[in-house]
């Protein structure tokens, strides 16, 4: 059952418990014969016998109870090490999934998109899907949750930047047409099913509040508060930008990301 040294214990507490057993049965024997002057002698060397074979047995006992107490320790970090392994796949997996769906969901449209192929494009099965999310809607929740953190991130890098350049960076197609196609499906998500706007609308409204503390910071320092013509100014160039986001792809040419930095250009420089 014991390999190594939990092995040799076990040994050692059965050759006690036999070298006990031993001085016992002498001893039972040494009394029924009648104690004799001989038989006194012996029952004393017996006894002394039994005396050594009970402390043996006792030592053996304590060394098998601690070095299964050890094991036990072993056994439960083992356990948790087992466990700590199934919580980062499973955390793996979850972030698998949420990237594969916001592809899918960019590429094909929510509306369109299944629960198996967000599983076919990680590279799971439908049921890994279902194992960690309630169903389409709660990835779709977790995106935005995804979305939000990323969005926050990016505009808090972007303070102090000269506002051209950043407005400039989201004109690039190959950078902001995939998270443009997946926020239009948040917005027509939104629109639709008005019992997910409490959801959506916090994350759909942060994008203008964002845009709307940069023009403030480019126009009155990192503290200012955006006044109403700055956000009006976010509103008019976050519009421009997706309108020229969408239609940049269907016409191939680039005129209208082009035409969209002029218009972005101008109202900067009113607004500064």
């Amino acid at each position: 059952m014991y390999d190594g040294p939990m092995a040799e214990r076990e040994d050692e507490v059965g050759s006690a418990a036999r070298a006990f057993a031993e001085a016992v049965t002498a001893l039972t024997k040494a009394v029924g014969s009648g104690l004799t002057d001989a038989s006194k002698e012996m029952s004393e060397s017996l006894a002394v016998s039994l005396r050594d074979a009970s402390r043996e047995l006792a030592q053996a006992s304590t060394q098998v109870r601690r070095a299964r107490g050890g094991s036990r320790e072993q056994r439960d970090a083992h356990r948790q090490t087992a466990s700590t392994r199934r919580r980062a796949q499973a955390e793996r997996t979850r972030a698998d999934l949420i990237a594969a769906a916001r592809q899918v969901f960019a590429e094909r449209g929510y509306e369109g998109a299944s629960v198996g192929d967000v599983a076919a494009a990680a590279g799971y099965t439908k049921g890994a899907v279902y194992a960690n999310f309630d169903g389409k809607e709660d990835l779709l929740r977790q995106i935005v949750h995804e979305l939000s953190d990323e969005q926050d991130r990016w505009f808090a890098a972007q303070t102090g930047r000269p506002l051209a350049d950043v407005f400039a960076e989201a004109c690039d197609p190959e950078v902001s047409l995939p998270s443009t196609l997946l926020s239009l499906e948040l917005y027509a998500y939104a629109v639709r099913h008005a019992e997910a706007r409490d959801d959506l609308a916090p994350y759909l409204a942060r994008s203008w509040d964002h845009a709307a503390r940069l023009i403030a910071a480019a126009r009155a320092g990192v503290d200012a508060e955006p006044s109403q013509g700055d956000r009006d100014t976010a509103l008019t160039v976050l519009s421009v930008l997706t309108f020229a986001q969408v239609l940049d792809p269907i016409m191939g040419d680039a005129e209208p990301l082009r035409a969209a930095a002029r218009i972005i250009e101008r109202h900067l420089s009113a607004a500064g």
